[in-house]
């Protein structure tokens, strides 16, 4: 809420009187304390003067006794704490010693003199000012008196000052710009204002006459000409552009008659799409800026049919003002251009995909060869340290944790179509709870998430990213359904035998074992003249921000590219629930169990490649750990350079593809012209040059894709080793 000017000002102008009476105030305390000090100081040589006066005759009298009777009178005074007589001989006479602390003690010395001359004695005399602590106490109360009394009169002032002035006449022009607002042009604000305030009001004045001129001249303007077969329109120049005249045929862009714009049942702002609305009137209002101006395009918009349809139309609006160039009117002819954007939509996204699948190699590959230090010196660090301890536990934290993202590269590469899909035998229990995890932080917390999951569910014959990206479509799609109300998200994995007696209705399966997930929401359901068309590609109820309606087509694609089904049940205002049939893998599609001994190791000597200071460190020393004997090289110069002077000292080369100055299979190509017998390792974050494929029909015994592990690489080193042995 904005902030009050009167009270905002009277804050601030209090803030300076406070601040000029805390000086005052200050100001007001040192000179009472400073007078008071002098006042005291003044009595006290008084009183001083005084007994000095007395004990000089007692003393010349050598009347000793009197004296001291009248020095126990004198000391009976309270404020007199210390006293002390002498004789001319500087015999004491009589003394009151000071006992205690007191404040702001004054002590007074004197020589007693008789007739001003003869020396008779000394006087020493302290007071202390008994009543300081209350007179400081008084005088604080009359400066804060003083200033508060200041400061609320000041502030009372200011601030009737201000309401008078400055609030009130505001507060009236607001109410004025109200009646404005709701159409109220006869209205106009009252005079007699002070200069500033005044000079608002005649701008509003101003401001009416001009908007009830426009008003009229927009009212007297009744012809348009049929310009196109597009529907041609007649828009007054008033907010959500009421229709004067439509051609007949709106009926077939809209859904309207031509009698319900006219008549004003529907303006032509309320056909407009509510998120493109700003938009429209923004490039109108621009136009309409611009005097020489008679036609502008629009960009192309959406409008929502009567039957609740949304369809893209192109608009150019001509501008039409009257005798004293003012705009009456906006004509506009209006054309359905629904199919062209389609159109345009699908080759966008082809180009967007392609344009994802570039980025997606390079970031691969930059991604692979981090990981590839980070797994790789994970496994170095676990091997040097005791088994069991936190470290170690730690460390396989790290290394499950960068399997995680080496995992999520081929997702990426994958969706971007740039990574062969690999169909692995998978339980997908654990696919399923890391999912759910990721989706956890990215939906609403009004959505709860349930799972049940059958731990004894058969594996299954897949890619993990395609599934995952089924999974993940499935529950985005439940979350929007829900994203409102909020509901309850749940995933379920079951086993199923289907044969011709229990096969789902809705699904052709062939009889087998299947497992079954399911994900289920409790949001807004399907309607039935909707449901059969989901699978349809680019088939969307959703705004263009939240979906491109490719995500069930591209499900349902992948499934039954698996030999699988997807059945849906759904009703309006209960949720839906979609079933993925997934055949449960045969037993001769299992990979027989491995070996889990130790890694196999070795003696032979080895020229290690990559450009790389940290990968060709740490493959390096992964290498070395196994037993072999390595050698590095931070360039294919440098290596080809090194291999041409002792080419029959390596028993095997490992190079990275992407280097500068040469590639990976291009080193591999000048070193087996060398020595044709070399076998050869080739290695690759990412590259959309060479494949498994092509380097091995340049002589390449094997192609590896980074991050590569400790035991990948020792399993594929001495695989080919043992290759190279045999032949």
């Amino acid at each position: 809420m904005p902030k009050s000017i009167r009270r905002d000002l009277s804050l601030r102008i209090g803030l300076v009187i406070f601040l000029v009476s805390l000086v005052i105030g200050v100001a007001y305390y040192s000179y009472a304390v400073a007078q008071h000090q002098k006042t005291f100081r003044k009595f006290v040589e008084q009183q001083t003067d005084h007994i000095a006066e007395t004990f000089t005759l007692q003393l010349w009298l050598f009347d000793l006794q009197t004296t001291r009777q009248l020095c126990q009178i004198f000391s009976e005074d309270p404020s007199l704490v210390g006293l002390l007589l002498l004789d001319q001989n500087g015999e004491v006479v009589f003394q009151k010693e000071v006992v205690g602390s007191w404040p702001h003690p004054l002590k007074v010395r004197r020589q007693l003199r008789y007739g001003g001359e003869k020396l008779v004695g000394h006087l020493e005399i302290v007071y202390a000012n008994t009543n300081w602590q209350m007179q400081r106490k008084n005088i604080l109360l009359v400066g804060l008196f003083m200033a508060a009394g200041t400061i609320f009169g000041s502030l009372l002032f200011i601030n009737i000052l201000l309401r008078r002035h400055l609030a009130k006449p505001l507060e009236n022009l607001r109410a004025d710009m109200a009646l404005l607002a709701r159409g109220d042009f006869q209205h106009s604000a009252l005079v007699g204002q002070k200069a500033e305030i005044q000079g608002i009001i005649d701008a509003f004045n101003r401001l009416t006459s001009s908007l009830q001129e426009r008003d009229h001249a927009l009212r007297e303007a009744n012809s348009i000409i049929n310009r196109s077969p597009a529907v041609a329109f007649l828009w007054k120049n008033q907010e959500n552009w009421p229709v004067e005249f439509v051609s007949e045929n709106v009926v077939n862009l809209a859904g309207y008659s031509r009698q319900e714009f006219v008549d004003g049942r529907i303006c032509y702002g309320d056909l407009i799409y509510q998120e493109d609305r700003a938009r429209v009137a923004r490039e109108v209002a621009e136009a309409s800026m611009e005097p020489d101006l008679s036609t502008f395009p629009h960009k192309l918009y959406r409008i929502v049919t009567k039957k609740g349809a949304v369809k893209w139309v192109k608009d150019q609006s001509y501008i039409r003002r009257d005798n004293q160039g003012l705009i009456s009117h906006y004509e506009g002819i209006v054309l359905d251009v629904t199919e062209e954007v389609e159109l345009e939509e699908r080759l966008q996204q082809a180009q967007k995909m392609e344009a994802v699948g570039t980025l997606a190699g390079g970031i691969a590959h930059d991604f692979n060869n981090i990981l590839t230090v980070i797994l790789g010196y994970s496994e170095l660090a676990r091997d040097d340290t005791p088994a069991g301890s936190d470290i170690a536990r730690e460390l396989d934290q790290v290394i499950e944790a960068g399997n995680r993202a080496k995992e999520l590269v081929k997702q990426i590469l994958a969706f971007s179509r740039q990574a062969r899909v690999e169909r692995i035998p998978l339980q997908l229990q654990s696919l399923i709870k890391e999912a759910l995890k990721m989706l956890r932080s990215s939906i609403p917390t009004t959505i709860e998430i349930t799972d049940e999951i059958d731990s004894r569910c058969g594996p299954v014959l897949v890619d993990p990213t395609q599934v995952h990206q089924v999974l993940m479509n499935l529950c985005t799609n439940a979350a929007h359904a829900m994203e409102k109300s909020g509901g309850v998200l749940r995933v379920a994995l079951r086993s199923a035998v289907v044969d011709r007696e229990n096969c789902p209705p809705t699904v052709d399966l062939e009889p087998g074992e299947y497992t079954v997930l399911a994900v289920s929401d409790t949001g807004t359901g399907i309607a039935p003249e909707v449901l059969p068309k989901i699978f349809n590609p680019y088939f969307t109820t959703k705004t263009v921000d939240k979906g491109t309606g490719m995500g069930l087509a591209i499900t349902h694609g992948i499934v039954a590219d698996y030999g699988g089904a997807i059945s849906v049940d759904s009703q309006v205002g209960h949720g839906t629930t979609f079933q993925v049939y997934l055949p449960v893998a045969r037993q001769e599609q299992l990979p027989a169990a491995e070996d889990g001994g130790e890694l196999p190791v070795g003696r032979e000597r080895i020229l290690f490649v990559d450009d790389e200071e940290l990968l060709a460190e740490m493959g390096g020393e992964m290498l070395a750990r196994l037993g072999y004997n390595v050698t590095t090289r931070r360039s294919s110069l440098a290596a080809l350079a090194t291999f041409q002077e002792r080419p029959t000292d390596f028993d095997l080369v490992i190079t990275d593809q992407t280097m500068p100055d040469m590639t990976g299979l291009d080193l591999a190509r000048r070193l087996l012209r060398i020595r044709p017998d070399i076998p050869i390792i080739l290695c690759t974050g990412y590259s959309n040059l060479v494949d498994e494929k092509k380097a091995k029909s340049c002589g390449v015994k094997e192609f590896a894709l980074k991050p590569l592990t400790k035991s990948m690489v020792a399993k594929l080193v001495r695989k080919v080793l043992g290759e190279a042995r045999q032949a």
